[in-house]
Order: structure tokens, then C-alpha cells, then sequence
């Protein structure tokens, strides 16, 4: 009897533990979703920011100004990367705990990558010819 109810509290607490496991990694996937949904739009903004800039990459600032280009082209670089490198498709085949630890990654990715387009598009947006 003793055993009975070691092995059901065994497995009610596996399954406790799966179905946290499973809750962290959907609200990993979403957090990872909504930051690529943030930092999608900007891509446009770098693009337009690149257009306006193209102007002046022959003036007297044409250094400053191709400094500028270079690091938005980066960030747009950058965010293409990480989409082509993202797989929904394999996140769908992983087990939980590697769900946990590649969301948990790229994650991170995306926060880095959103401080290097902030970065660049704040540097561009307050140049002032």
C-alpha cells in the first residue's frame, strides 16, 4: 500500500513538473514571438533611415555618414540572420527541456539584437546634417 502511494505521488509530481515545463516553454515562445513582432517593423525604419542617408554619404560628413549606414545595415543583417536561423518547424519536434533551452537562447539573441538596432537607428534618427 505504502508503495502504491509513493509511486502515485511519483507520478503526480512528474506530471506536475512536465506541465511546468510545458507553461515556461509556451510563454518562452511567446516572449521570443513578441520581441521578433517589436523588432520586425524597425527593419522598415532601418531600410527608410538607409534611403535618407544615401543622400549624404558624398558630403562633408560622408564618413559619419557611412558610419551611420554601416550600422544599420548591420542590425538589418543581424535580424535577417536570426530569422533564417529560427525554426519553428524544429521547435515543433524538440521535447520540453530543449524547447526551455533553445527559446531560452534565442531569447537572448533577439535582446542583443535589439539593443544593436536601437542603437543604430537612435544614432541615425539624431544625426543632423
Amino acid at each position: 500500500m505504502l508503495n502504491k502511494i509513493l509511486v502515485v505521488g511519483l507520478l503526480v509530481g512528474l506530471i506536475s513538473c512536465s506541465q511546468a515545463e510545458e507553461k515556461l516553454s509556451e510563454e518562452l515562445e511567446g516572449k521570443v514571438m513578441g520581441l521578433h513582432d517589436k523588432l520586425m517593423p524597425k527593419t522598415e525604419e532601418i531600410v527608410a533611415l538607409q534611403g535618407q542617408l544615401d543622400s549624404l554619404s558624398t558630403g562633408k560628413d560622408s564618413v559619419h555618414v557611412n558610419k551611420l549606414k554601416k550600422a544599420l545595415a548591420k542590425s538589418d543583417q543581424a535580424m535577417m540572420d536570426w530569422m533564417h536561423h529560427f525554426s519553428v518547424d524544429s521547435l515543433r519536434k524538440m521535447d520540453v527541456k530543449s524547447k526551455i533551452e533553445y527559446l531560452g537562447d534565442q531569447y537572448n539573441q533577439l535582446k542583443e539584437l535589439q539593443k544593436i538596432t536601437d542603437s543604430s537607428l537612435d544614432a541615425a534618427k539624431a544625426y543632423r546634417p
